[in-house]
């Protein structure tokens, strides 16, 4: 079964989520298997603290210091996980939270002739490149962490034969009928935020992924408890290892479960045997498509942010 969502004009992303409807909003964090329980931000560098090579005191690293290959590299991590923005009469657009193309103006200092990577902020607001004066981009790096660099109005070429591009992320639905109606008409909540919503109902091609292909899936899923519920018995001890096996791959996993469902449809921390304070992975389970949006935003923005790790 392949369900459709139909996208409309975005508007705001309201409320905090909610781990169970009998408790109180939380910020919970686990959606990563590796991450403990007890985890906490890392404490602020020391000021006499040497910054890594590459990077200036703000922590941005430099343009020079990129090679061509990094940029390829950082391209092959998301290559199946894109979605062109859709702009033929306003080419060159750059917008907060999708992921960018950007052309560079070619300088005699090493970096690379386009840098690739996530707009966290954009001056003085969304728009043509010709309107951009700062961009601060977060840079996928092959090993998995991420990089600041500060991109000046100065250090885009406007006449590139290749413009700038910009990306959705690819965000799937694994939902039941009810699941999509609750969702009709949301999809600006998801896409205002860089993430492109696709609804598919079905089950067996996620029993197809395994290790050498995974990185052709999605990275982020949404999961209606009632979706799962409707899986055949018969595959249920089968899903569930895969469930966890995506979280050990890194994919993050939000289970939607509205406070109106029946006490006999199980949340996938039931499901799955993940326990508040007792195992080091919790689902997060927002109730409607705003704390959805909401949480999604959150917690991919948590997940890729330099901030979240520790320098060595």
């Amino acid at each position: 079964m392949t369900l459709e969502l139909a996208l409309r004009p975005p508007f705001s992303i309201p409320r905090l989520f909610r781990a169970h409807s009998d408790e109180p909003d939380q910020a919970y964090h686990w959606i990563n298997p590796k991450q403990d329980t007890s985890q906490r931000p890392s404490e602020p560098e020391k000021q006499d603290r040497k910054p890594p090579e590459g990077k200036d005191e703000q922590e941005y690293r430099s343009l020079s210091k990129i090679k061509l290959g990094e940029v390829e590299d950082a391209l092959n991590v998301y290559a199946h996980q894109l979605v062109p923005v859709a702009v033929p009469a306003n080419e060159n657009w750059i917008g907060k939270n999708f992921f960018c193309r950007l052309p560079l103006k070619r300088i005699k200092d090493g970096r690379p002739p386009e840098i690739f990577g996530r707009v966290k902020t954009c001056y003085p607001s969304d728009g043509h490149i010709d309107n951009i004066e700062t961009v601060e981009l977060f840079f996928p790096r092959k090993e998995g962490t991420t990089d600041r660099v500060l991109i000046q109005k100065d250090d885009l070429s406007r006449y590139s034969q290749r413009p700038a591009q910009s990306f959705y992320l690819r965000l799937q639905f694994k939902a039941s009928e009810k699941d999509a109606a609750d969702f009709d008409g949301a999809g600006s909540l998801f896409r205002t935020n860089g993430f492109y919503p696709e609804l598919n109902g079905e089950f067996y091609d996620l029993l197809e992924m395994n290790e050498q292909n995974q990185a052709m899936y999605p990275r982020l899923y949404v999961m209606g408890s009632r979706w799962f519920d409707a899986i055949p018995d018969t595959f249920h001890t089968e899903m569930k290892a895969k469930l966890k096996e995506m979280l050990h791959w890194g994919k993050l996993i939000f289970n939607y479960h509205p406070d109106c469902l029946p006490k006999e449809v199980n949340t996938l921390n039931k499901v799955l045997g993940f326990k508040y304070e007792f195992t080091p992975t919790l689902l997060t389970e927002p109730a409607n498509p705003q704390e959805t949006a909401l949480i999604v935003a959150k917690l991919f923005d948590r997940a890729i942010s330099p901030t979240d790790r520790k320098e060595k």
